[in-house]
């Protein structure tokens, strides 16, 4: 039997109002930070781990991963990766990580992209109650990683 692969999306913390510059340039609001602590600490409590990170090259996902990283007090490899920015395409991003070596995978992302990932990964429809907000983390696993093959395992929010 093959083994899980689990995989964390975690969506940036509340960031200045969009129009406010170039989207990709808009920064964590003090909110935001507050919102990021709350969940890593969610995440700490629930004893899990992540072999590596893979960071949007937005700056609101830069800083929230900073922020999640330094409240979980842990070092681990963290990568840019400009395939999950708000634009990104499920299926180009489910391939991508199949390739990959790893057994466990934090996504540092955006909207729309993360909730339509979710959805596109797991097996049945989402709880009523899902919702992507500012600082949520979902977790899927599933054997690997393509359209309904995950399994949704769990989503902290700190709204």
């Amino acid at each position: 039997m093959k083994k899980l692969k689990r995989l964390y999306i975690l969506r940036h913390g509340n960031a200045q109002p969009y129009g406010y510059d170039q989207d990709e340039l808009r920064e964590l609001t003090e909110l935001g930070v507050a919102e990021v602590k709350t969940a890593a600490r969610a995440f700490r409590n629930k004893s899990e781990m992540f072999d590596v990170v893979f960071v949007s090259p937005y700056v609101r996902a830069q800083q929230t991963a900073k922020v999640f990283l330094a409240d979980l007090d842990v070092s681990v490899e963290v990568e840019n990766c400009p395939l999950i920015t708000p634009e990104g395409q499920s299926m180009d991003v489910a391939t991508w990580l199949n390739d990959l070596p790893y057994e466990s995978i934090l996504l540092v992302t955006h909207q729309p992209f993360a909730h339509q990932f979710v959805d596109f990964l797991v097996d049945e429809p989402l709880p009523v109650s899902f919702s992507m907000t500012t600082a949520t983390l979902a977790s899927v696993e599933g054997e690997f990683f393509a359209g309904a093959c995950c399994q949704f395992c769990w989503c902290i929010s700190p709204s």
